[in-house]
Order: structure tokens, then sequence, then C-alpha cells
């Protein structure tokens, strides 16, 4: 049961959608096919190629069967989802395959959620890669968080622990069924990018938690936690205040 204790209006999802799409080409456009292979410091072994790839492959896989792709998972990108090509050509792909679902996100709420989501984090996934970090704070990152929050409710449920009352920032949610006697308090980025799985486990244990978080690791992601460490520069800290951010 799925239970937020704030009530927003209905959001935009098409223009969501577009002005997402729109940042990762741009993100992409100046890069030389050199790039291609810059390895992805959030999603261990891929590479820009592969980020590009993977979002490809959604949106081709969303124009044949929107249904399937909305009750599977959501994926890290990993090598191997479409032949080895040049970053030139995977713009294309991406560009073609992203241009031909926009149709779609008009008319299915649910397939616009699940796309600006992945879409939402392989933007995060480029900006790693590029050193470029910004939007984290774009109704993007909010799509992703209803989207990502429900399924973790879900499991949580699934999995029959206690419910739990997440607060990040201004909104709030109870994971599971019931009424929640324990809490976690996150960053909403933070919390969003953990549910994605690309955050660690002694990533999220900083979080403030009322309970033992332990508990909630292994159904906080839908793929399994990395083992590292990862830190996304946040672009809000001044450059000369860098070497003293706290991290979350």
């Amino acid at each position: 049961m799925r239970a937020d204790t704030t009530a927003p209006g209905p959001r935009a999802l098409p223009e969501i959608w577009e002005a997402t799409r729109k940042r990762i080409s741009a993100l992409v456009a100046p890069l030389t096919d050199d790039a291609v292979s810059t390895a992805v410091p959030t999603v261990a072994g891929a590479t820009i190629g592969d980020v590009l790839a993977h979002a490809t492959d959604i949106c081709t896989r969303a124009a044949t069967d929107a249904a399937a792709l909305c009750r599977g998972s959501f994926s890290r990108p990993i090598g191997g989802e479409l032949p080895s090509a040049t970053l030139t050509a995977l713009i294309t792909a991406w560009e073609a395959a992203a241009h031909l679902v926009s149709r779609q996100v008009e008319s299915d709420s649910e397939l616009a959620s699940f796309l600006i989501t992945d879409a939402a984090m392989c933007e995060h996934d480029l900006r790693a890669a590029l050193d470029c970090p910004a939007a984290r704070d774009d109704l993007a990152i909010k799509v992703a968080l209803d989207e990502l929050s429900g399924r973790f409710s879900d499991r949580v449920d699934a999995a029959g622990l206690p419910p739990l009352r997440v607060t990040v920032e201004q909104w709030g949610t109870i994971a599971g069924t019931g009424r929640a006697t324990s809490c976690v308090v996150a960053d909403r980025f933070e919390f969003v990018r953990a549910m994605s799985g690309r955050r660690s486990a002694h990533d999220i244990g900083r979080w403030n938690w009322g309970v033992d978080h332990n508990r909630y690791l292994a159904v906080i992601s839908e793929v399994p936690l990395p083992p590292n460490e990862i830190h996304e520069r946040d672009p809000r800290i001044p450059e000369h205040m860098r070497d003293r951010e706290f991290v979350l």
C-alpha cells in the first residue's frame, strides 16, 4: 500500500519526457567517437556507449510491447544490448528511438513514467561519466521518485518487512502496508539513485535511519547494490567548499 503524504497535481509527463531526452542528446552531442568507451562510475563495467545502447533498447522495446516493458524491472546499462558501434551511430539510434515513442508517451502515463525514470537514471549516469552534474531537482527526478518508491513499497510488502516511513525533503510516503513505526530521512536525489541501484550499502547506511537499515538493503533496489561507494558531485556545492562536502 502506497500512502503519499503530499498530493501533487498531475504532471505534464510528455513535456518532462521531451525535456529529459533533449538533455541526454545535448550531453552527448559534442562528444567524439572515442568517448564511446568512457567508463561510467555509477554502473560498474559500463561505458557511455552502454548507457546510450541501453536507453535506445528501452525505447525500442516500448514501441513494440509497452505493457511488458512496464511490468519488468529497471535494469542498469550493461554491455551487449546493441552491437558494437561508433558513438555517432549510437546517438543517431537513440534519438530515433526516443522520438519514436514520443506519441506513446502522450497517451500512456504508465509508460511515460517508466521511460522518464529510466532516461533520468541514464542522464545522471552520463553526467557522472562526464563530470557535469546538474538537473538534480528536475521534474524527471520527482517522477522517478514516485515510480521507484512505489516499487520499493511493493518489495517491502513482498518481503514481509515492517512498513517504513520515508521522508525526503518536502515529500513523504509509507513503504509497505500498515502503520509505520520506523522511519528514514534521506536526500531526494540520493534516495532515487539508491532505488535504481546506484548506491552501496555503506552509502545507504549514512542516511538518518530510525531502524536497522540492514533489514531493508535487500529490497531498496530491484538490482544488486554495488559493493563500492558511489559519490556523484553535488553541483550546488561551491567549488571552494568541495573538499568539505558532507556526503549523505
